[in-house]
């Protein structure tokens, strides 16, 4: 391949592009180093001023070291402004590694992307990688939506190499004298897509030579099918909210392509390890036409109910937590996953208040309702029951978090400030809570 090639089919395929700022995702892998190469050397044709940021994953010791080092100095050598970014190892208990670092890495290489101003994220994704991912989506039982593969563009990600083989990259690199990284682990065939890599596609491509390329020929066109019903259900699709009542009629009456699409879109909202199997897919149909079964757990114990003629969607359960201390000025995650601030920013503030200032010369603490609690005085007003109203799905109201200023409640999420003790625009304090859902939504 020439950079020549490589720049017609960046301007056909990314015509909103040319001529602006794009970071390219560095591994120092023969692929993203392809990638920064290309795009340095087609700047006459597309234009694009070019950045690269690397992820360091941690993980491997001394040659992630070498990684680093290695893009550190192809970017020096090219004039390249480089920056690197440090992923904490720790993930999670219970989520799978791969999709947790994954997910990590995206979001470091997205705030570069902002930082920097740059339209696009550009990765080096190649033919290879799609065939893999067809493979890889096939056998793990995957429907059409998952066997489209990886997309030419998501959001502001990009991939320009997918027209492009491995061998082409590699044989563009050598030409030039350019060398790269090889990472050990995409050899271990403990992991399912180096197995594949490593022993399913070798045998299809000596039994069918052009396999790699039908594989990643029928991606593409389910992506386009893909990409149609998507439009249709945006036109005709509804959700229901977390905890929020849906009409059943608004979703059963979708033809069956467009259900088994409704499913696995309300299941991208949430912070599930695995889209939904065909089984899932089944039972939700079979809940919505027949009524049975009557909830169907789409993973993580987040859980589509029918009550009646409407569905509800459940989050899993949540503790209710003692008191823990509380300062103005800071941000902190309370059990559960809430994450509440006073006086600090970085909050997504699905609630917020503005409390009076006298709030900060008091002793504050985080904690949970307690079973029978009032707020705001009299008659019916527990506060369940105004969380009840507030539409606080029945899962959280146990361990839904309120601020406590001398043992007295101040604040009650959702519902309000208790009485005398709101503050103005000027010098109140600004109390935020950001529900645990939210962080994870894609």
């Amino acid at each position: 391949m020439t950079s020549a090639e490589f720049s017609a089919v960046f301007r056909r395929h990314f015509p909103d592009l040319l001529g602006r700022p794009v970071l390219v995702a560095l591994s120092g892998g023969a692929d993203s180093v392809a990638l920064l190469c290309l795009l340095h050397e087609s700047l006459p044709e597309v234009g694009c001023r070019v950045y690269a940021a690397h992820v360091h994953h941690h993980l491997r010791g001394a040659e992630a070291d070498a990684d680093a080092e290695h893009c550190g100095e192809l970017c020096e050598r090219l004039a390249v402004p480089l920056a690197v970014e440090h992923l904490d190892p720790n993930r999670p208990r219970g989520s799978s590694p791969e999709a947790w670092w994954r997910q990590e890495r995206y979001r470091l290489l997205e705030g570069v992307r902002q930082r920097l101003a740059c339209v696009a994220l550009a990765t080096a994704h190649t033919r290879d990688d799609q065939a893999e991912t067809v493979l890889l989506k096939l056998l793990r039982g995957a429907g059409p939506r998952g066997v489209a593969g990886v997309r030419r563009r998501r959001g502001t990600v990009v991939r320009p190499l997918l027209d492009f083989r491995r061998e082409e990259l590699r044989a563009f690199l050598s030409a030039r004298g350019v060398g790269w990284r090889e990472d050990a682990s995409n050899a271990d065939p403990t992991r399912p897509r180096a197995w594949v890599r490593s022993r399913l596609v070798p045998l299809l491509s000596d039994a069918f030579p052009g396999s790699v390329g039908h594989l990643a020929d029928f991606a593409a066109v389910l992506a386009e099918d893909d990409a149609l019903l998507g439009a249709l259900l945006a036109e005709r699709g509804a959700w229901p909210s977390v905890g929020g009542a849906l009409p059943v009629e608004r979703v059963a009456g979708l033809p069956p392509p467009l259900l088994r699409r409704w499913v696995l879109e309300l299941a991208s909202r949430l912070p599930l390890a695995e889209p939904p199997s065909r089984q899932q897919l089944e039972a939700v149909r079979a809940m919505l036409v027949g009524g049975s079964p009557a909830a169907v757990d789409l993973g993580r114990r987040w859980v589509l109910r029918r009550r009646g003629d409407v569905l509800v969607l459940c989050p899993p359960p949540l503790r209710a937590f003692g008191p823990h201390p509380a300062v103005v000025s800071s941000r902190v995650e309370r059990p559960g996953g809430f994450v509440a601030s006073l006086g600090a920013s970085g909050c997504r503030a699905d609630h917020s208040a503005r409390l009076h200032p006298r709030v900060a010369e008091s002793h504050l603490e985080w904690r949970s309702v307690t079973p029978g609690e009032r707020f705001g005085g009299g008659g019916e007003r527990t506060v369940v029951r105004l969380l009840a109203r507030a539409r606080v799905p029945a899962e959280w109201r146990r361990a839904w978090p309120v601020l406590n200023a001398d043992g007295r409640m101040v604040w009650l999420p959702a519902v309000g400030v208790a009485e005398g003790w709101t503050g103005d625009n000027t010098d109140g304090v600004v109390a935020d809570l950001e529900e645990p859902w939210e962080r994870h939504v894609k």
